[in-house]
């Protein structure tokens, strides 16, 4: 066979149903990947098979709902036959994930879920699946859903092989076998079954007696409708929610009257500590400034008033605004009360140097007679003083 048939390309067999009729191919169409479903090729011409296959599409193609696999169309493909192409999902069956117990609890429980609103839509338009069993249930790889697969009549005959289809499909409902007439309630029998195969592998043990109420073997005693199952888990599991959520309520309750008030010293403790590093941090980066404080308000004149100028103004703003965030601790206010009246000591220290040496300067190069004379009297001339005369001389001559 080729690999390109018409629009389909690289199409390759994917399975065959042992005891069905059916076989399945993958194909890829219009760039994305489908599923073929044919019949096998002994029976590709058989009429019967032939209507039972394009009446699966017809009643597939109805169904536009995310957790049932969408048909997208009938194609006859030379050297396969007749086929219903269908939606291609990345996944696996639920047989699969039960069988080895890859699905855990929450997931399954969403899996039914999504199964009864499946099961929900279709019976709101007069359509029953007839097939429901884990392996017509895929299980999506991306996020778990699932999607409802093989809508339509059974693969083996209910007239031509009865004990063949009890033997193999334990989850067809018994008024199927006996030739019955279908209603919802033949479903509501399946998806039952469906969760006593999950229970019995220890996978979901809550929902037993749900299960034991839809398998009754009379109709009439089970679920009237897929919603009453759903209702009957929904409210289930939401009760259980909602003691797990009571339950984290009162530990989270008890664990906040024990740990709260340690958790609050604590944070207390570290915000202090926090605090006191920035500060330090803010305090050396003002204290390092003081040079260069001293150095931009030097003294240049003797006329000029000594302390701190008009211009300090500005930078003890400036100086403010860095430690107000640390002005809320008394220690730490007292702390840079203290450091920045030293620095302004240090400054108007400088200044007074400045001053000093200017003075000086001035007195020993002055030609005047009254710094001559006083220069003259002293025999042995110390700084100190020369100073003292330096300012005696300034106050008579200024």
């Amino acid at each position: 066979m080729s690999d390109t048939i018409k629009d389909f390309t690289n199409i390759k067999p994917f399975y065959a149903s042992v005891h069905g009729n059916s076989r399945l191919f993958t194909a890829n169409y219009n760039g994305r990947k489908v599923i073929l479903k044919a019949l096998k090729a002994e029976v590709a011409d058989d009429p019967e098979c032939k209507e039972n296959l394009k009446k699966e599409y017809e009643l597939t193609s109805e169904l536009e709902y995310k957790f049932i696999r969408k048909a997208i169309g009938f194609e006859n493909i030379e050297g396969i036959g007749d086929c219903i192409v269908l939606e291609y999902i990345d996944g696996k069956s639920l047989a699969e994930h039960v069988r080895v117990g890859t699905l855990n609890e929450k997931q399954i429980k969403s899996v039914l879920v999504d199964l009864c609103d499946g099961l929900n839509y279709m019976h709101q338009r007069g359509i029953i699946h007839c097939d429901l069993k884990p392996e017509n249930i895929i299980v999506t790889a991306a996020d778990s859903r699932a999607k409802i697969i093989d809508i339509g009549l059974p693969e083996t005959e209910y007239k031509t092989d009865r004990e063949l289809l009890i033997k193999e499909n334990e989850f067809i409902a018994p008024e199927l076998i006996k030739g019955e007439e279908a209603d919802p309630r033949s479903d509501v029998y399946s998806l039952g079954k469906i969760i006593e195969f999950i229970g019995e592998r220890n996978m979901l043990s809550q929902f037993s007696s749900v299960a034991t109420h839809c398998t009754q073997f009379s109709r009439e005693q089970r679920f009237d409708s897929i919603s009453d199952v759903k209702s009957v888990i929904t409210k289930g599991y939401s009760l259980f929610k909602i003691i797990l959520f009571l339950l984290v309520l009162v530990a989270l309750g008890i664990a906040a009257y024990i740990y709260v008030p340690k958790i609050i010293e604590k944070t207390r403790t570290e915000k202090a500590e926090r605090l006191i590093v920035d500060f330090s941090h803010e305090m050396d980066k003002i204290n390092g400034e003081t040079n260069a404080l001293c150095e931009k308000y030097k003294l240049v004149s003797l006329t000029e008033a000594l302390g701190l100028p008009e211009a300090w103004k500005a930078d003890s703003v400036r100086f403010s605004q860095q430690l107000a965030p640390f002005m809320d601790m008394d220690s730490l206010r007292q702390v840079a009360s203290l450091a920045l009246e030293k620095q302004k000591q240090a400054i108007v220290t400088s200044r007074q140097h400045d001053y000093d040496a200017l003075l000086m300067t001035e007195f020993r190069q002055a030609t005047d007679s009254i710094a001559v004379k006083m220069r003259t009297s002293v025999t042995e001339p110390s700084d100190s003083l020369m100073l003292v005369l330096a300012n005696q001389w300034y106050q008579k001559t200024h």
